[in-house]
């Protein structure tokens, strides 16, 4: 683009006109996109900040009066942008990091303090008998059909000609009679029962 066209759009946009607008960002998208995506490395994030510098173009198309190269002015303000998205993507993976270290410590802690001698893994097992042995029997019976025999609810539901509904309800009633049974082995609940 010769010099002269450059300062005759820079002098139109800077009075707002939106068809300068929309000629330098036919004539500067894809150029800024493929700066931004070379950048950051992603095709979503680039597509983010090149929209956000043509944003800031039109809010801000009053100090276009002032720019004397418009490639370099727009290579600019995509540069600030990908640093910007840049440091906001280095701040949410130090998060990230973060709350998956401090995740890991509280795992390692309770791993820590799990019993898994043979004494707590009898006590299970007799809280759950006893559970099981105070509950109706037709609960009792669909929730061993679901754990001891790996049925799926629509076959417990055949075999004993109710609905499919029923059963889960029963193992819902029988699961929440167990979870109040052995609050205090929470973590082995979840792998025994």
């Amino acid at each position: 683009m010769s010099t002269l066209k450059e300062r005759e759009l820079l002098l139109k946009l800077s009075n707002g006109d939106q068809l300068a607008y929309g000629v330098i960002f036919r004539l500067y998208y894809n150029r800024l996109f493929y700066f931004a995506r070379h950048y950051l490395n992603d095709h979503e994030v680039a597509q983010d900040v090149v929209q956000d510098v043509f944003s800031d173009i039109w809010e801000d198309h009053h100090k276009f009066s002032k720019v004397r190269n418009l490639s370099s002015w727009l290579h600019t303000l995509c540069k600030n942008q990908c640093l910007k998205k840049i440091d906001h993507i280095k701040v949410m993976q130090k998060h990230e990091r973060s709350l998956k270290y401090r995740e890991l410590l509280i795992a390692q802690g309770a791993l820590r303090d799990l019993d898994t001698s043979p004494v707590a893994f009898n006590e299970i097992s007799e809280i759950i008998d006893k559970t099981l042995r105070q509950i109706p029997k037709q609960t009792r019976l669909i929730f061993e059909m679901s754990r001891n025999e790996n049925k799926k609810n629509r076959e417990i539901a055949k075999e004993l000609n109710i609905s499919q509904k029923t059963v889960e309800a029963n193992i819902s009633k029988a699961l929440k009679l167990l979870r109040k049974s052995l609050h205090h082995y929470l973590p082995f609940l979840l792998f025994l029962i």
